[in-house]
Parts: C-alpha cells; structure tokens; sequence
C-alpha cells in the first residue's frame, strides 16, 4: 500500500535520500497513481544532466558542479536513490519530468537524525512519515528560498497536468504544499554554476563510494519490476553472509559453522542497536563477520558486497576515482589481514593443483602413514587448554563462601558479602583442595548416527584408527575421520576431517580401540572414545567435549575406577577454532612432509 501526501492534484511522496526503501515507495507510487508528470526534488540546473544520468540506471552515474570557490558539488545517481528513481519511472512510463529545486550557494551538509528506514517495511511509509514528523529538524536560512521556488515550479506544473507526483524530502513536503496556495511567488535565481557535466565512477570507487552498496543496489534492481518488490533488507543481509560463507569454505578449505552465521546475524544486530539504527550499515556488516569468524570470511563478505555487475559505461562517460569522504564528507577505515600462501611459491602451486586428479594416495605399507608435525603442535596446545579448562571448571563446582577468619583465602565474594550484609561479616571464596589433573580428552564434531530410526544412513566418518605419538611431548590418539582416499591435496597428501578424536597421555600406550572387544557393547563410535579414555586415563579426570552429554552410565563407569568425567558444551567454545581443528592432513610417509608445507597452508 503506498503513501502519498496529497494536495489538490499534487501526490507528494516524502523521501530520505539514498535509501532503498525509499526508492522502492516512489516506484510503488508511480505504478499505483500513474502521474501525468514527476517533479523531484534536485537543482534545476542540473535537469538535462539529472534526466541523462536516470536514463543510464542501473549503471552509475555522477554530476558534477562547481561552487564560488571552484569546490567541485556531487549529485551521486544510483537505482536506490529516490530522486532518481522516480526521474527513471518517468522516463521509462513516457512521461514528463522535472527537477524543480533551486539551486543555491553554500547550503551546508546536514547529518539528519532519522529513523531507520528500515521500519517502511513493516510499518509502512505513512507511519514512519509521522514519526519523522514529531521529531523533524529545524530549518536553514536557504530552505525559505528553496521552498517557495518548488511551490512556484509545483503550481506551474499543477495547471499544466491533471495529476503531478513530487518527490521531496521529508523536511520540505508539508511547507512546499502550503506555500502553493498563494497567489504571488518572487522570482529568485538560481546560484551561478558552470561546467556542469555528467561523469561516471571507477569499479574501486564504485565499491567504496555508493550509498547503498553494490549487494543491495544489485538485488533492488533485480526485484524491481517483479512480484518480489520490494526486497527485505534484513533477508538481502543473510543471503549476504550465506553466499559469502560458500565462496569462504572453497578458498580457505575451512567448513562454515552456521553456529558461526547465528552469531554473527546477532551480533551485527546488537551493534546496529547501539547506533539507533535496525539495520547495519557496511562498516558494522564486515565488523561482524571479522569477529565472528575470521579476516579471510570478512573479506569475502566485503567483495561480494561492494560488487556492482551493472556498471558498463557504454556511452563513454570520462570515469571519476572518488573516495567515499570526498564524496560524502566522512569515512570509516576497516582493514583485512589474510592469511595467503607465500607471494613465491604461489605460481608453482596453482600449477601443481591443476594436476589433483592425477594424484593419489598409496602408503607402502599399512604403518607407513603419518600426520603433519605442524598441525600436531595445534592439536596438542589444545589439549592442554582443554585440560586446564576441565580443572577449572571442577574446581569452581567444589568452591564455597566461608566468613572471613584468618585469611582471605582465594579472594572476597563480594555477592555473599552483600548478601549477608546484616551480619556484618565479610566473606570470602574458597576452592578448596586441587581436584586431580585431566588424564586423557575426549572431542566430538559430529557422532556420525542417524537422526532417527527411518532415516536411511549413511556413515561419513568411515575411517577409524590409533595413533601413537612419536614422542614424549604427544599423546595417543584414536579417532574415526573421513578416508584419506577422498580429498587427495598433493602426492601423498590427503586433507581429512575428524569426527571425533581420543587423546591420552603418557604417549605409547594405546592399543587399537576399534577392535578392542571390550568396547563392544559402546553404541556409537562417540562411546568408544569415551570408554577407551576412561581405561587408559592414568591421573583421575577426562576432559569430555560434545554436543550433548554422554549417558549416566559411563559416569558410573568412572566412579568404578576412581575417575570423574568433566563434560564440557561445544557451544561453549569458539566454532571457527573448532572448525579449523576439525580439519587433518595424512601423509602416506615420512619423507612427504619435506613437501608437505607446499600444499598445506
């Protein structure tokens, strides 16, 4: 339903500039009134420049004038701009239009506190129009000037035309309709300006400079005109980060959690909060996606937002370089740290990854396979973090306020103080004796079972093997991992992803757990890890990490042996550190991984 501001048989549609929403009310406008003839609110001067750049949309255009000073003036048209929508409607439908502003000199830059536009969509222009209303900005000395010159040029068009539709902006709508009702109107000029010309902008400029970047500009145009319009920003948003979380998998060969995607649609919806806004803006999208994921994902959410396929330029308009403060006064800076292979080797790589259909993955013999020593380290280093995570989590379930005596002990609990203010004690935190250390640590990605019992199955992580660590600073592991046969990277190189992983200490224990009898009765292969990290767990605690908890049976196992089993949620630790260590290479001999940094990276 649209929204007009009517006076006699002039339909007024109130605008904020550069806005998609907006753009979208003056198109739904037009189709529903069907004016004889379309004023908008630019510089008259400007009007064979503004009709020129409307009828190159959806292609970029700039108009460029000069002040007293030779200080150049920027009229940016772009699809989600009003103004020049409703230029484009005119044109498109056959009908008259007409840039009625006066131009003026030395009209300041006013930064208007608005509502988020965003709440057209779900309330609708006439609401929002109101609530604009109750809180409206004042007025500068030109707008006296500008106002009566549109109500002059609008009465003009009013005698002319049965049915004239005024696109303005919200400020000057209602003080526009009332000045047309007089009678006289004085003849003011407009502001001298030569060299009016009509440019375009470079694809890097086109990327930093428009006002609603390329993603969103792109799906307007491509709604426009069909039973889709208008477009739901907050949707154009998701689809943003889903399509760029694919582009993000094939570059890195990172999987993308969408743990990763919830976190990042609610924490870029916090941060748009605390600006007073519903919807963020570019700076706050890519701010988000850095970190909730990682630089690499946020670049790839930058390209594809700022990417603009209309941009074509076929009538050979000369091309600005602009930045985004020349043109609009003010700017944000958001760097990106990549991490690429090395700028040397990089040519040999590409030439040796055109050749992956030809490489396999043969071990001489079944003890011949090996991991890569680097991403052992990683492993390791987060076992020990799981370690002491699983400690200090048993020790803050034993800890107890107890009133001050002799010793503050581990510090003051300042709750329980004020708590039992009216005893006028002061009490203090106790954590009591050290619970024992972690023995061996359990982790699951993914249990690999069906979902229920009619499900047809079928089994991802059908690789299941022990490894024995090489030396005293690495532990056993047991795992089960998708076959090495499936993502060969490089000559005897394969890429894997674990299902889940067993690790133990001390190191050269472990016999193969997966053919181990005694493990028998375990029902997934999650239970065979966790039974196995019960037996060979030399000191009392197993650090258990999954999406949900393991049955009560094997806590009565433990106790069985002395032993406790500490779970901890996967929610509760990052998904893009679990992500990455959820990804393995297997190499088929030692003597690969003198080669092996030349594919894994």
């Amino acid at each position: 339903m649209t929204f007009t501001v009517t006076k006699g048989n002039i339909h007024a549609v109130p605008i904020v500039h550069y806005r998609m929403e907006m753009a979208a009310q003056v198109k739904l406008a037009f189709e529903t009134l069907k004016p004889d003839c379309v004023a908008v609110e630019l510089p008259e001067t400007v009007t064979l420049q503004a009709l020129h750049a409307a009828s190159r949309l959806p292609d970029i255009s700039v108009i460029v004038s000069f002040d007293r000073q030779n200080q150049p003036l920027y009229y940016l048209a772009e699809p989600c701009d009003p103004a020049f929508e409703g230029l484009r409607c005119a044109l498109e439908g056959g009908k008259s239009a007409f840039c009625i502003d006066l131009d003026v000199e030395g009209y300041p830059d006013i930064q208007e506190a608005v509502p988020d536009t965003y709440a057209i969509q779900r309330v609708g222009l006439q609401h929002y129009y109101e609530l604009y209303r109750k809180n409206a900005r004042g007025s500068v000395p030109q707008d006296f000037n500008r106002e009566i010159y549109m109500a002059r040029r609008l009465k003009e068009l009013s005698l002319q035309y049965d049915k004239v539709l005024f696109i303005s902006g919200m400020a000057h709508v209602e003080n526009v309709l009332k000045l047309t009702e007089g009678i006289h109107f004085p003849n003011t000029p407009h502001a001298l300006r030569e060299g009016i010309q009509i440019c375009t902008l470079t694809e890097e400029s086109c990327r930093e400079t428009m006002a609603e970047f390329g993603w969103i500009s792109r799906h307007y145009e491509g709604a426009r005109g069909t039973s889709d319009f208008p477009p739901d920003r907050q949707k154009l948003l998701l689809d943003l980060y889903k399509d760029a979380s694919t582009k993000y998998s094939a570059n890195s060969g990172n999987p993308f959690a969408m743990t990763a995607l919830r976190n990042a649609m609610k924490f870029v919806r916090n941060y748009a909060l605390t600006t007073g806004a519903l919807m963020p803006d570019l700076f706050q999208i890519l701010s988000a996606a850095k970190g909730c994921v990682d630089h690499n994902y946020a670049y790839e959410v930058w390209e594809l937002a700022t990417t603009y396929p209309y941009r074509r330029n076929v009538d050979g308009l000369p091309e600005l370089d602009l930045t985004a403060k020349e043109l609009w006064g003010h700017s944000k800076s958001l760097r990106f740290h990549l991490k690429v292979p090395g700028r040397k080797n990089s040519t040999f790589f590409d030439r040796q990854r055109k050749k992956d259909a030809k490489l396999r993955f043969q071990p001489p013999a079944p003890f011949a396979i090996c991991s890569y020593p680097p991403e052992d380290v990683v492993i390791e280093k987060f076992g020990d973090f799981l370690k002491k995570k699983g400690t200090q989590l048993l020790s803050e379930e034993g800890a107890r306020s107890i009133p001050f005596s002799t010793s503050l002990e581990d510090g003051i609990d300042i709750k329980e103080t004020i708590r039992h203010w009216h005893e006028k004690k002061l009490y203090v935190k106790s954590k009591g004796k050290p619970p024992g250390s972690v023995g061996s640590v359990v982790v699951i990605f993914d249990e690999d079972t069906p979902k229920n019992k009619e499900e047809a199955f079928h089994e991802k992580y059908n690789w299941k093997t022990t490894w024995l660590g090489e030396h005293n600073q690495e532990s056993d592991m047991a795992f089960y991992g998708t076959s090495p046969a499936l993502n060969v990277v490089g000559p005897g190189i394969s890429r894997c992803e674990y299902g889940g992983f067993l690790m133990s200490y001390p190191p050269r224990r472990m016999f193969n757990v997966w053919d181990d009898p005694d493990y028998a009765e375990c029902r997934t292969k999650a239970e065979v890890l966790l039974m196995a990290a019960i037996d060979y767990a030399v000191k009392p605690l197993i650090v258990y990490v999954a999406s949900k908890p393991p049955r009560s049976f094997f806590k009565s196992f433990a106790q069985r042996f002395g032993k406790k089993v500490i779970y901890i949620p996967r929610g509760q630790l990052s998904p893009v550190t679990l992500e990455k260590l959820r990804i393995f290479h297997v190499l088929d001999g030692h003597d690969r991984r003198q080669i092996a940094d030349e594919y894994i990276f």
